[in-house]
């Protein structure tokens, strides 16, 4: 008997991905979103969207009716992610939930403070079978947002990463491990370090857009603060201009240069290249 899966987050990268695969390999999904008429509206799926909101327990039983499988993303944005995972984690444990697959971070196992490694660590303790995901930066935070804004407007990466290396991810190799995961057995009690199969200074991620578009991409290294004004002029909050600033740190630190093969021994395939990446998305940067 066909299992039924929740997606939290759906609407995100990440969940959009990963609902679109598990519903091609004929899996029962549930889409979670705050809004599911709206998601339904403008949605190419046959998934059910159903109300979930973590401002909001009690949508939590209703969402988790009959769910055996979760895909977990607990706000990752949010310095308090673990204040409201832990309520819904209690509500799977009462659902008698099977499996739970959770979107966490890369090096989260090295920072007891992070919120995201409070979230591992409940859910750990909660008796539940788990899989953490723990990604590097997404490669698409070049095909959104202000990063793609500032691209195609001035031709310039401007951001405060100094010469460190980042093996940047595609969240469609993030959505198949996930699926993979919560359908394959063999994964329960896991957790996969998601990276590409190669580390990339900046320098070297707009010479891959400059040929791909070709046009001449440069990249500015900013110092912290007038980041923080450029973030702000953008309409961050400055909780989230502090994160992100916190973020660079770490990679200016080095700790997101290490190449993981978790992908690779997931899937049996390398993860996608950003030379790749960049020849799909090239005409997003052309002007």
């Amino acid at each position: 008997m066909a299992m039924k899966t929740l997606i939290i987050g759906a609407t995100g990268g990440v969940g959009r991905e990963l609902l679109a695969q598990l519903e091609a390999s004929g899996e029962e999904v549930l889409a979670a979103t705050r809004n599911p008429v709206g998601a339904a509206a403008g949605a190419r799926t046959s998934a059910r969207f159903i109300e979930f909101d973590f401002e909001r327990p009690e949508t939590f039983a209703p969402a988790l009716e009959g769910v055996e499988r979760v895909f977990l993303i607990a706000r990752p944005g949010d310095e308090h992610a673990d204040s409201v995972a832990r309520p819904l984690i209690d509500e799977m444990k009462r659902r008698r939930v099977r499996h739970v697959v959770n979107l966490s971070a890369m090096g989260a196992e090295l920072r007891s403070d992070f919120s995201l490694r409070k979230v591992e660590l409940y859910l750990e303790d909660s008796g539940l079978g788990f899989t953490h995901l723990r990604p590097n930066w997404f490669m698409q935070i070049f095909s959104g947002g202000p990063l793609l804004a500032g691209l195609r407007a001035t031709g310039e990466l401007r951001i405060p990463a100094a010469r460190a290396k980042i093996s940047y991810i595609d969240v469609r190799d993030i959505a198949a491990v996930a699926a993979r995961a919560l359908t394959v057995p063999g994964h329960l009690g896991k957790a996969y370090t998601l990276t590409g199969d190669e580390a990339l200074d900046c320098d070297e991620v707009t010479g891959l857009f400059s040929r791909a578009a070709g046009r001449t991409i440069r990249y500015v290294p900013l110092g912290e603060e007038e980041t923080r004004t450029t973030l702000r002029t953008a309409g961050l909050s400055p909780e989230r201009v502090e994160r992100l600033i916190q973020f660079y740190r770490l990679v200016r630190d080095g700790y997101c240069a290490p190449v993981s093969p978790d992908v690779r021994a997931v899937l049996g395939r390398p993860a996608r290249t950003l030379a790749r990446f960049a020849r799909e998305h090239a005409s997003l940067w052309t002007s």
